[in-house]
């Protein structure tokens, strides 16, 4: 065989099995075997000088770190402002040249470079202070080791996973509940692994769009981008944007790029525009929140028509059925898109979906499937409209009740299935209760535990930290393996030493979601003993800042069954619960001890960041307006939680006068 084509097939290979062993679990190959190929793969480029871009050999060594230190930017790494008017991107245009970039969806990172070597990589985190992932930045696909120029260079781009190797991952992943949702989160958390391979594993891509220090001979942003394409770096996509244009041709461009992204598989959420000159750029000066010399320009989500063929339930692990909508299949960027999540009866009910309907759908954020409106409905009179519920469950053929819930304040109709015993449940509930935001123990994938049931191995929550006794049938069963089942010991060993909240969360008590869970864990001191005496004594959970009736009745629902409440104290006896931190808090900040309700979507920070820096702050964040609420912090496309806000006289702050006053 040619050299050449046996680099080529090496490079394959050895991807592919670090692709089986840091994604999927389940490794072909020896360490010793994996080792010898890369000797002989290495040897071969040395010899033959031909090394490949995706060689294994030009990722360095493999870092395994025990936490993510903290990083000061310097240089602010804020975001733009957002419109989703062409004419918004155009009248920039005409106070000074610039040019269109893809903004695309992954991760803001910082490199730096000194002596033309990487010192230093960091996350934007809240834009003054972010995560160092220098470790993990030495193995993203495309940035280079080291570069010719050998003064400080601090250059800011995303790292993202495009759509593909996405796709690719996602299709690894048995249980639907385990698939990442979007490429971005995807990539934020390959980005954050503490382990480099699985980073490098995983395929993470880089690309600069700007130069925050160094290249000061050079006064225009993009011949600084050209100029690190120079060094290895990728260049962004990108057209010029000047008062040449137009309107027309503004958004002419912006469907070009559009067009590109879709050609190479990037995720992209918008395209920025930014002036070129980068004294004029600094000239227009910042807000809290955002630079001035840009705007980002989002898309709107298009609408394609197709025809509803059937609506299908299926079950959760709370017994919720939940219908689906399967219709005639639509070409959405570049995906066959059939099925799509119809969230709740009244949801259907507001459509007014019947079988054979002319339908709308979409993919929100480019993501998600959604139906958005019924076409046939617009154009009939469906006065006196029902929907033909299910009387039996699909799975166990029990009976279904429909029960009234809340959506935040609007009420909903919900299906369920009263068979609390349903074997499509309960295969659901340890799904759960292995998933990442309860007990995460990697490992246990729905089609595995499925097997395990089916082999009577597991028939309570309890069975699964008794896997061990069965590691001799375990070990042979495809797919695992000596490896894998240390793996698997390993996570669950390691979810013993818990905390209470993750263990509420775990047991899949109604209502009771994450920020409830640990506000009752902070309550308690995270201490099981405290929590099960005020089981005991009927402790009033509604006395909680946004807890309310509800969440106090589904509480004592859930532990008056015997066999729930024996369970919950069985798992207390095996777990390890680490007792709640005491935080000590600034009084004199105007947040402690006041309720607030963040609503909306924000630019800067995740609302689950939102709500631990308000937590630390003192503040109770709850999830519903009333009288009771002091602050509301609104982002985008805020909904009813507003209205009522405004109408109960609730103070209303924006995410930046949040900053301002923190």
């Amino acid at each position: 065989m040619d050299k050449h084509a046996r680099i080529d097939e090496l490079v394959a290979f050895l991807n592919k099995c670090c692709d089986e062993y840091y994604n999927k679990n389940n490794p072909t190959l020896s360490d010793a075997e994996y080792d010898a190929l890369f000797d002989e793969l290495s040897a071969l480029e040395k010899e033959t000088g031909y090394v490949l871009k995706n060689s294994p050999t030009m990722r360095p060594g493999y870092e395994v770190l025990s936490e993510l230190n903290k990083v000061s930017h310097d240089i602010p790494l804020l975001s733009l402002a957002k419109t989703k008017s062409a004419e918004d991107v155009y009248n920039m245009a005409l106070q000074n040249d610039g040019y269109l970039a893809l903004k695309l969806d992954g991760l803001t990172v910082k490199i730096t470079y000194e002596n033309g070597v990487i010192t230093e990589a960091a996350t934007r985190g809240d834009g003054e202070i972010g995560e160092d992932i220098t470790h993990n930045a030495k193995v993203f696909v495309n940035v280079p080791k080291s570069i010719p120029y050998k003064e400080k260079l601090v250059v800011s781009g995303e790292a993202f996973i495009d759509i593909p190797t996405f796709q690719k991952i996602n299709e690894q992943i048995e249980n639907d509940e385990d698939k990442y949702s979007t490429p971005r989160n995807l990539a934020s958390g390959s980005v954050r692994q503490l382990d480099s391979a699985i980073c490098a594993a995983r395929g993470v891509s880089f690309v600069p769009f700007n130069v925050l220090v160094g290249f000061d001979e050079l006064d225009s942003k993009l011949a600084r981008i050209k100029k690190l394409n120079e060094f290895g770096f990728e260049l962004i996509p990108h057209l010029i944007l000047d008062n040449n244009d137009s309107v027309q041709t503004t958004e002419e461009k912006i469907l070009k790029l559009k067009a590109v992204a879709d050609q190479k598989g990037y995720p992209i959420d918008g395209i920025v525009f930014t002036f070129d000159n980068v004294q004029f750029a600094k000239s227009q000066g910042k807000t809290s929140h955002h630079f001035k010399d840009g705007i980002a320009y989002k898309f709107g989500d298009p609408h394609f028509d197709t025809t509803l063929r059937e609506i299908v339930w299926n079950i959760s692990r709370t017994g919720q059925l939940t219908p689906i909508a399967e219709f005639d299949t639509v070409e959405i960027d570049n995906t066959n898109v059939e099925r799509a999540s119809l969230h709740n009866i009244t949801f259907i009910e507001n459509l007014k979906l019947l079988t054979g309907d002319k339908i709308s759908v979409s993919k929100r954020n480019m993501i998600i499937p959604h139906v958005e409106k019924n076409i046939s409905a617009e154009n009939d009179n469906r006065e006196g409209y029902t929907l033909d519920l299910p009387h039996f469950c699909p799975v166990c053929n029990s009976p279904t009740q429909v029960k009234v819930t809340e959506n935040g304040d609007i009420p909903v109709k919900v299906l369920y299935c009263t068979n609390s015993d349903c074997g499509g449940r309960q295969v659901k509930k340890y799904t759960h209760f292995v998933s990442k935001a309860a007990m995460n123990i990697e490992g246990l994938s729905e089609a595995t535990l499925m097997k395990f049931i089916s082999f009577g191995w597991i028939n309570s929550l309890l069975d699964i930290f008794s896997l061990k006794d069965h590691k001799d049938e375990i070990v042979v069963m495809e797919g695992f393996g000596e490896k894998s089942y240390q793996n698997l010991y390993d996570a669950i060993e390691n979810a013993k030493n818990t905390q209470l909240s993750n263990l509420l969360v775990a047991v899949n008590i109604p209502l009771l979601g994450k920020n409830a869970a640990k506000t009752i864990e902070d309550i308690f001191g995270g201490s099981k003993d405290k929590f099960l005496t005020a089981i005991a004594s009927r402790y009033n959970f509604s006395e909680i800042d946004g807890f309310g009736e509800s969440i106090n009745d589904e509480i004592y629902n859930w532990f008056d069954q015997k066999a729930n409440y024996d369970e919950f104290v069985a798992l207390t006896e095996i777990l390890t619960l680490k007792e709640a931190e005491q935080k000590e808090f600034d009084t004199d900040n105007m947040f402690y001890n006041k309720t607030l309700v963040i609503t909306g979507k924000f630019s800067k920070n995740s609302r689950d960041e939102l709500t631990e820096i308000m937590q630390n702050l003192g503040a109770k964040v709850t999830g519903s307006v009333s009288g009771k609420t002091d602050f509301l912090l609104c982002g985008e496309d805020a909904g009813s939680k507003l209205a009522k806000a405004q109408k109960l006289g609730v103070r209303i702050i924006t995410e930046d006068e949040l900053y301002t006053l923190i």
